[in-house]
């Protein structure tokens, strides 16, 4: 009886290891410019690069957890040791001497973060796939909990950002002491499920999964393009704010929190929403409201419309964000949802991983070609009308997507 009440409860120390576990990730952004920019003389790429390779780290070694995890039967562990080495490399990026040291340390970063979150979230994925468990198996309840909390902890970090008003060396010491402290209460208070859900992601399989329904793609399109908007976000548009608008870093931290913090908060409500209208619906309505907002942010310098076209954006993240991986559970054919929903999330890590190095890019050819003031505004409009255009693609298979739609 213990036992099962025990596996009945909601695992309340996980959902808050996975919101602390994702404070370090925005907190440190609004600094970006100190660090790369000021203190080691890199230029704009070098700063898309410092987001980059952390994605980079993320994304090669996201398998590599799992497989480790599952194969050592244990998750606790695993998660205590690389929470205590991301919490180290936090403090060993303040102490880098040279660009090239910086951006290995920050790979190395990455990899230590997505042991500890990825983890976490298999913890609770352990319990939703335990068929035993009639509580929660396969219903949402804590997948939907540890996704509000994880998108909290990236919202709520940003304006955390303001300890590098002063010194902004400073939110890397609190993001490193903040891991470090995860993994020392990871190592004597986490405890691992019982339960290990085992599904083999393979090529091969969602190869299978992709030619059952091509129409798969939609909801991929969709997450690449989320994904590679929010890359030119918080690298050139956070530059933006603090070079252009000159904006102190607890600033930059307030006015991207904007955009994170509806996305999380909307996301619950309007997933409940997507069960009677559809999800593709939510998702061109969030897009279509997400890229015009962010398209016009480009081109405001005044505090109160930039703050309304923001609170806009992050509105329509937050009204398209669950729907696409509500869109894409739906359309995977039985027995490959993980492989269906690896792609997906895949697809969107490499879109983070570009979207910061092609902003650069074309921010450089656009200052070259237009004047100072407007080139800005040309590239927020670029990136908007990204996500305006695929809808525009993808509407006419709006009806395809109602009938493959299990």
């Amino acid at each position: 009886m213990n036992q099962l009440i025990k596996a009945n409860q909601i695992p309340k120390l996980t959902l808050a290891l996975i919101f602390f576990t994702m404070l370090p990730v925005t907190m440190i952004v609004p600094v970006f410019k100190d660090i790369v920019k000021d203190r080691l003389g890199g230029d704009n790429l070098m700063v898309s690069l410092f987001m980059s390779y952390a994605m980079l780290g993320s994304f090669l070694f996201s398998p590599v957890a799992g497989f480790l995890s599952d194969k050592f039967k244990n998750r606790k562990y695993f998660i205590s040791i690389f929470a205590i080495l991301d919490g180290i490399s936090f403090f060993l990026l303040v102490s880098a001497e040279s660009l090239q040291i910086l951006q290995i340390i920050r790979f190395f970063e990455g990899v230590c973060h997505i042991f500890v979150i990825g983890l976490l979230l298999s913890l609770i994925a352990d319990r939703e796939n335990d068929s035993s468990n009639e509580h929660f198996h396969k219903k949402g309840i804590l997948m939907g909990l540890a996704g509000m909390f994880l998108s909290l902890g990236v919202g709520i970090g940003s304006p955390m950002g303001i300890l590098g008003k002063k010194n902004p060396l400073l939110p890397f010491y609190v993001a490193g002491t903040i891991m470090i402290l995860i993994g020392i209460v990871s190592f004597f208070l986490l405890q691992d499920y019982d339960f290990f859900y085992h599904d083999r992601i393979t090529l091969s399989k969602w190869s299978n999964a992709f030619q059952k329904n091509k129409l798969i793609l939609v909801p991929y399109l969709y997450n690449f393009i989320d994904r590679f908007t929010v890359g030119f976000f918080v690298t050139s548009f956070n530059l933006h704010l603090r070079e252009d608008l000159k904006f102190n870093p607890g600033e930059v931290g307030l006015y991207l929190s904007l955009v994170l913090i509806p996305m999380s908060l909307f996301s619950y409500p309007f997933a409940r929403l997507a069960k009677k209208t559809g999800p593709f619906l939510l998702m061109m309505i969030g897009s279509l409201l997400y890229g015009a907002s962010l398209g016009l942010a480009g081109g405001v310098s005044s505090k109160p419309a930039l703050f309304s076209l923001l609170i806009l954006c992050g509105t329509g993240a937050g009204v398209m964000f669950v729907p696409s991986m509500m869109l894409a559970s739906q359309m995977s054919p039985k027995g490959m949802n993980a492989s269906v929903m690896a792609g997906f999330t895949g697809v969107g890590s490499i879109g983070f991983m570009l979207g910061p190095i092609a902003s650069t890019l074309i921010e450089r050819y656009l200052k070259a070609s237009y004047s100072f003031e407007s080139s800005f505004f040309i590239l927020s409009l670029l990136f908007g009308s990204l996500e305006i255009l695929v809808v525009f693609f993808t509407f006419p298979f709006a009806r395809k997507l109602k009938e493959v739609i299990k």
